[in-house]
């Protein structure tokens, strides 16, 4: 199954990827700027510039609407599930994180660090860690066995754009600086990540938007406003390829569950699947 935010819509494709869209989930008022599975992809959560987050039952050929949520004053910008599927963070234009119960909507924690909008979620970890990045060009991390406490753990000169964890206890970041940066998740210890990168590398000419990792982690995957696909060895930075298939900037990474599909979505209105093997 393939969802796909466009406008104030998403589209899910439940079989087959090539022609129209399965089902259009309507409902938001306003621009979609995230979407998120959770882990059992049974719901669907939706985050929208009408400060309204919206959860889907998704069920084959006929997703319907379960909840909305409302919380956020400004745009709700990011969304990560808990791997447990039990609840959900979401990243607000006002620089705030809320935590919310899936089964009852409730809002259980609200979190403030950020000075700027959250643009980007990610737990890692087992649940143990909330990663969080912002336009304030911080990286943020959350223990869930702390109550959520928070330090900055590291960052970019730019805004940020992405985050995402490796099952190789690593942490990728990518910023309107086009740079990535590679940091290390360790949680065993205390403050469990260095705030200097294990390695910083210029990416793309322009802005890095999106980040994938393979599942084994050896593979990272980066689309860029630059137009380009870029295929790395995530533990050196080497380039190993890159792709212009598309034709605008490359908003969005999605890798398979299984492994060994990529989706990558653009500004050019187009999703592309591409092998994620080299």
């Amino acid at each position: 199954m393939l969802a796909i935010a466009g406008g104030v819509g998403v589209a899910v494709y439940c079989g087959g990827f090539g022609g129209a869209a399965d089902v259009h989930l309507r409902g938001h008022s306003a621009p979609v700027k995230d979407i998120a599975f959770n882990p059992d992809g049974q719901l669907l959560a939706s985050g929208s510039a009408d400060t309204h987050i919206k959860l889907w039952t998704i069920a084959e050929q006929s997703p319907t609407e379960s909840a909305t949520l409302a919380g956020h004053p400004d745009v709700v910008a990011a969304l990560a599930w808990h791997p447990d599927g039990g609840s959900f963070a979401s990243g607000g234009g006002d620089g705030t994180i809320r935590l919310w119960d899936a089964a009852s909507g409730e809002l259980t924690s609200l979190l403030a660090g950020h000075s700027d909008e959250v643009t980007t979620l990610a737990f890692a970890a087992g649940g143990r860690w909330l990663f969080s990045g912002s336009r304030d060009g911080s990286i943020r991390r959350w223990d869930a066995r702390a109550n959520y406490a928070s330090d900055i753990v590291g960052g970019h000169e730019g805004w940020l754009r992405e985050i995402a964890p490796s099952p190789a206890g690593r942490l990728a970041s990518a910023s309107k600086d086009g740079r990535i940066r590679l940091w290390e998740i360790d949680a065993r210890f205390p403050k469990g990540v260095g705030k200097q990168p294990l390695r910083s590398w210029q990416a793309h000419g322009a802005g890095v938007d999106a980040l994938a990792f393979s599942l084994d982690g050896a593979l990272l995957v980066s689309g860029g406003r630059d137009n380009c696909l870029r295929f790395w060895e995530a533990e050196t930075g080497r380039e190993l390829a890159a792709r212009a298939e598309h034709q605008r900037p490359v908003l969005a990474l999605a890798m398979h569950p299984a492994g060994g599909l990529l989706a990558s979505g653009s500004g050019d209105n187009r999703v592309i699947l591409w092998g994620a093997t080299l």
